[in-house]
Parts: structure tokens; C-alpha cells; sequence
């Protein structure tokens, strides 16, 4: 069909991207992508499978009604899918920093120590600072690296953006596991978007009478022609 071929493509593709990964957070959102794509396809059959009994008027009716429906639906996944991506982010994000063991210090002792680490390191020119990290990143030490990824850049001395790549190797290599499901998270609340976007267009469409004309005209060409592609086939 027209509006649900491309959703499926994308539930297909998402799908086979979580194949063999037990991820909780992006399987549910991959289940709301399955909701939509379930109800694009019902819109276009309510569209295209008229009943001879239904004058213009009333078949219209009937496909602006489940385009408003199709509307609520995206309203209600979208909600769904936001309170799955907070609560697997907050609780991936906890989990990350646990074993990162880049929590922020609470005691006095640790606070000041970590202060001192910066003030040694700040002390260094520009290439030293940044090899103090790398090694830091290597050896995994994460008390030096929390004192850093913690603090403000101006605090530490160091480029925000070199920072951000000395953190991103850590994590990766201390918690692959987690990272991954994070980023398949993110991956596939974008994929879960565009789906809704799609989704809400064809809401849209549904009530507008010459879109749903344009609609059912293009989808019996589409049929006429593969009919006719059959039949010279086959002769």
C-alpha cells in the first residue's frame, strides 16, 4: 500500500537491526512502530474496501473517521514511546556511570582530592594535559577521569570537545553493553518518529476528500498495472 509500505520497510529494517541484542527499551519502542504501521494499514483498508451499499458521502465519512482515530493513535504512541525513552535513558544513563565509576564525589575527602588532581594537571601545557587523559582512558583510571568529566571545562583546562571524545572511548570500552542499547534507543526513537510524522500525514490526508481520491485512484493503477504485468507474464 501506499502509506504502510514504507512504514513496514522501516519496522523491518529496525527489527533485523535488534536481531540477537535482548534490548528491553528499543524492542518496546520497535512494538509502537508496529501499532502504527497497524494502523495506517487499517485506515487504507476502510479507503479502498468500500461497501457497495456506502454512497460518496458516507464512505468519506467513514475514512475521515478513521483518519481522526489513526491521529489519536499517533498522539497516544508518541506519548508511550516518550515515557519508554526517559525511563530505559534514566535507567541506562544510572547504570553507565556506575560502571564507568564516574558518580560525582559526596565526601569531603574525595572532593578535595579530585580538586587537586585538576590543579596538577592544569599546571601541565596543553599536550601534556591531553596525554594524562589518554593514558587515564587506557588504564581505566576513573577517579582521575571523574574529576575531569565532572567539572566545567574553564575548571579544567581542557578542550570541551576532546573531553567529550576521551568520554565517549571510555564508556565504550568499560560498558559496551550499555552504550549499545543507549544508542540503539536513541536509533530507534528516531525511527519511531518518522513512522509518527508519516502516520500523522496520512490522518491528515484521510480527511481531505481529493487527497483520498488521488489515494484510490493511484493504488488501482498500481493494481491495474500489476494485474497487466501478470497476464503478459503469463501468456
Amino acid at each position: 500500500m501506499k502509506y504502510s509500505r514504507p512504514i513496514k520497510a522501516i519496522l523491518e529494517r529496525e527489527i533485523a537491526r535488534l536481531e540477537g541484542r535482548n534490548y528491553d527499551g528499543p524492542t518496546r519502542v520497535i512494538g509502537e512502530i508496529g501499532r502504527l504501521h497497524s494502523a495506517v494499514q487499517s485506515l487504507e483498508g476502510v479507503a479502498l474496501n468500500r461497501n457497495p451499499a456506502d454512497n460518496d458521502a458516507l464512505h468519506m465519512k467513514k475514512t475521515h473517521d478513521a483518519g481522526v482515530k489513526l491521529q489519536k493513535a499517533v498522539e497516544a504512541t508518541r506519548q508511550r514511546a516518550n515515557d519508554i525513552l526517559n525511563g530505559h535513558t534514566a535507567r541506562l544513563s544510572e547504570t553507565l556511570l556506575e560502571r564507568a565509576g564516574l558518580k560525582p564525589p559526596e565526601s569531603l575527602p574525595d572532593i578535595m582530592r579530585q580538586s587537586e588532581f585538576r590543579a596538577v594537571v592544569r599546571s601541565m601545557d596543553a599536550e601534556d594535559r591531553r596525554e594524562v587523559m589518554r593514558v587515564a582512558v587506557k588504564e581505566k583510571k576513573s577517579e582521575i577521569l571523574s574529576a575531569f568529566f565532572n567539572a566545567d571545562p574553564l575548571v579544567t583546562g581542557m578542550d570541551p570537545k576532546f573531553m567529550r571524545e576521551m568520554r565517549t572511548s571510555y564508556e565504550h570500552a568499560v560498558a559496551p553493553d550499555v552504550v549499545g542499547e543507549l544508542e540503539t534507543l536513541i536509533e530507534t526513537d528516531s525511527a519511531l518518529n518518522a513512522v509518527a510524522r508519516s502516520a500523522e500525514k496520512v490522518a491528515k490526508d484521510s480527511q481531505d476528500e481529493r487527497a483520498v481520491e488521488a489515494f484510490i485512484r493511484a493504488q488501482e493503477a498500481a493494481e491495474q498495472a500489476n494485474q497487466s504485468f501478470s497476464s503478459a507474464i503469463q501468456e
